[in-house]
């Protein structure tokens, strides 16, 4: 192979290590801007509710657990509650959203690539809720 052409090789090959890093760098970070600015009212058949907990690592090794609850549903996935849900009140949170129809505001983005953020076990966190009717 010439010079030239391994030169181009090598750096098309740093260009898309580049993307492909800055994408898991600042992907999130945008994605959250996107979802605040961009809200989206949904109406969901709650099949269950379950509290729950998801560890965190930081980058000095330590982790910590953050309250949740996780909210199945029958046409909207599963939907992530963290927003003012403590150890104290995700049981209690979690037995109030009975089965029925609910109201749910997530961030648009989150929600309309709950597809392919479900294999990074990324869920669309709501913003807020409450009953429908």
């Amino acid at each position: 192979m010439s010079k030239r052409k391994a030169a181009i090789v090598t750096s098309v090959l740093v260009l898309s290590l580049a993307i492909i890093l800055s994408m898991f760098m600042f992907g999130p970070i945008a994605l959250r801007a996107y979802d605040h600015s961009h809200p989206k009212m949904l109406t969901c058949e709650v099949s269950s509710a379950e509290a729950t907990s998801v560890s965190v690592s930081s980058t000095n090794l330590s982790s910590t657990t953050i309250p949740q609850v996780d909210v199945t549903t029958r046409n909207c996935g599963v939907l992530t509650i963290q927003r003012e849900i403590t150890d104290e009140n995700r049981d209690r949170v979690a037995a109030s959203l009975k089965p029925g129809d609910w109201e749910f505001v997530v961030g648009a983005g989150s929600f309309d690539l709950r597809g392919m953020l479900g294999f990074l076990r990324v869920r669309p966190e709501v913003v807020s809720y409450r009953i429908a009717g």
